[in-house]
């Protein structure tokens, strides 16, 4: 959303992102979980399993958890890569 993440698919889980006081307590439910891409435990960042969203209604409550927060935050500027490179490098426009 506006160029922030806001869900994603990882290694069968959904990832939302929340507001922080909100993952702490939502963890506590069964086939939930905090978020660590890095090795390190991520702030706001949430998984559940794919059996925690198997129906629709679970999984659209769980976006719905997520939209409010991502559209509190600042749009980010897309990323272009340069032609021929591996890198990214932000667009100046």
């Amino acid at each position: 959303m506006n160029g922030q993440m806001c869900v994603l698919i990882s290694d069968n889980r959904l990832v939302i992102r929340i507001v922080e006081a909100e993952a702490n307590t939502i963890v506590t439910q069964p086939r939930v979980g905090l978020m660590d891409f890095t090795g390190r435990r991520m702030r706001g960042w949430t998984a559940i399993t794919y059996v925690g969203v198997a129906e629709d209604l679970d999984l659209q409550r769980c976006v719905d958890m997520a939209i409010p927060f991502c559209e509190t935050l600042p749009p980010k500027e897309a990323k272009t890569r340069a032609k021929g490179s591996n890198k990214t490098t932000r667009n100046p426009n």
